[in-house]
């Protein structure tokens, strides 16, 4: 019974990892707003949950993930600012660690390791 349960739990992730990935093979965020380097992003479903995270702050407008770099692209909405605490949070609430913010605006470009 045991096996059967952990073998259908298995099945269960395996399909909600490819529902998910296409949804991830999203194009690249073009001149993102802030940048962030994030430890802990293996796999696509871990990624979701971060996005997750992060579209749930109003001044954001898209986002994309780069697994293999730990990347994660922001774009905010027009005229939006993003407050550092609420990025952090995002991405602790997901179970990641944020290494370093790079904040990309056309007149100052800053970035601050964590």
């Amino acid at each position: 019974m045991k096996t059967t349960i952990r073998g259908s739990f298995i099945v269960v992730v395996l399909l909600t990892a490819l529902l998910i990935q296409p949804t991830m093979a999203q194009e690249t965020v073009e001149n993102p707003d802030v940048v962030l380097l994030v430890d802990g992003l293996a796999c696509p479903l871990c990624a979701y949950g971060l996005e997750k995270n992060l579209k749930k702050i109003d001044s954001v407008q898209a986002i994309s993930i780069e697994l293999e770099k730990g990347e994660v692209r922001v774009k905010l909405k027009e005229d939006a600012k993003i407050a550092e605490d609420h990025i952090r949070k995002a991405v602790v609430d997901a179970g990641f660690t944020l290494n370093q913010i790079e904040y990309r605006d056309k007149k100052t470009q800053s970035s601050l390791d964590i």
